[in-house]
């Protein structure tokens, strides 16, 4: 016998408890538990030599104990012992385990559904609002706007979106431009395939395909970078120097995104009027001088203003959202991968959303 019952609910263990003895000591427990003591008390006094099997036997011998209502008490335990229980965490192994949470009803799981959206909205609003604030008042208070680094971002953002824009905008030129013209051939008005291209892209495609390619690229792409700097704690090293994020990091990225936003719309429309003037002289043989005359009837200086003043809102957007996901990651580089989908999602979601209020309150006024 390597263990005896020295006394009623004692088991005196002896010298070694390794795996040669585990199994006559795990005998020796059920035994014993199948007494039904109050109290169960294993003296390892005397255990010189051990091993994970026989320490793992008096953990299993522990775990029965308590499904069986017996509270197992510990004695003699030398610091390797100890060091290795504390290591193993033993109340967590020998307790029972946890009981099942219960399933919430349905009101719980849709405030767990729509709480995260609230805060994450609360989170945009408020980064938009110190934006807005570093750039308006900030200057007035000392705080000087870094355009040299938003110079480095305006580079980055609007550089590395150009070829993706040029290629996007003249496709569309020419796909509009043949769209109407199969239609306005049959009442021989080819004429307003102009109209139709000029205003579709300067009012509505031009700003509205660049925001979208935007987001996906300089969105997620701002999201991931702040992000990234939060699992490095990096952020919170800013913080510490006395550095706020807001105006160091967020602000040159907002501004480049709004500014390249204009700058790669006014760039889209160009290529996708060229397109659609392509198209219009090498297929519906319309001059490129009678393309012009009908385009300048057909656009004005206020769908400029209007399409410059809504490019300038999406980029705006577009950079509060991925900054501002970026900065409320959670969870390490699996935070990081949902922060960087989420501000591609949202930002598209938004686009569309101040678009459908663009068009709106445009359609009003010109009414």
């Amino acid at each position: 016998m390597t263990a005896t019952i020295a006394s009623p609910a004692t088991i005196a263990l002896g010298k070694c408890l390794d795996r040669t003895t585990a199994a006559a000591l795990l005998a020796d427990l059920d035994r014993e538990i199948r007494s039904k003591p109050t109290r169960l008390v294993l003296d390892l006094g005397e255990v010189g030599t051990f091993d994970s099997a026989g320490l793992s036997t008096v953990v299993e011998g522990m775990r029965r104990a308590r499904e069986h209502g017996v509270e197992v008490r510990l004695r003699g335990l030398s610091q390797p012992m100890l060091d290795f229980f504390s290591l193993v965490s033993i109340d967590r192994l020998a307790g029972k385990p946890p009981p099942a949470a219960e399933k919430p009803n349905p009101v719980e799981r849709l405030g767990a559904l729509v709480e995260p959206k609230i805060d994450g909205l609360l989170g945009v609003l408020r980064t938009a609002g110190e934006v807005i604030e570093a750039v308006t008042v900030g200057p007035f208070r000392g705080q000087r706007l870094r355009l040299d680094r938003t110079a480095m971002e305006i580079d980055q953002c609007a550089g590395g979106a150009l070829p993706i824009i040029l290629l996007i905008a003249f496709l569309l030129g020419l796909i509009l431009a043949m769209q109407a013209w199969v239609q306005l051939r049959i009442f021989g008005c080819e004429i307003y395939v102009a109209d139709m291209v000029g205003v579709s892209v300067m009012s509505e495609i031009g700003p509205l395909m660049t925001a979208i390619a935007l987001a996906a690229r300089s969105g997620s792409s701002n999201a991931a970078q702040l992000g990234s700097m939060v699992v490095g704690e990096e952020i919170d090293a800013l913080k510490q120097m006395g550095i706020r994020p807001t105006g160091f990091l967020v602000v040159p990225k907002v501004l480049a995104c709004a500014v390249s936003a204009i700058m790669l719309t006014v760039i889209f429309d160009v290529v996708g009027i060229c397109g659609g003037a392509l198209f219009a002289w090498g297929v519906a043989d319309i001059e490129f001088l009678a393309f012009s005359a009908q385009l300048k009837q057909a656009l004005h200086l206020s769908d400029f203003a209007f399409a410059t003043f809504k490019s300038l809102s999406f980029g705006f957007i577009i950079g509060v959202v991925g900054c501002s996901l970026g900065l409320r990651v959670q969870g390490g580089s699996e935070g990081v991968g949902r922060a960087t989908t989420n501000a591609v999602v949202v930002g598209i979601f938004l686009i569309i959303v101040v678009d459908a209020v663009f068009v709106t309150v445009q359609r009003l006024v010109l009414a």
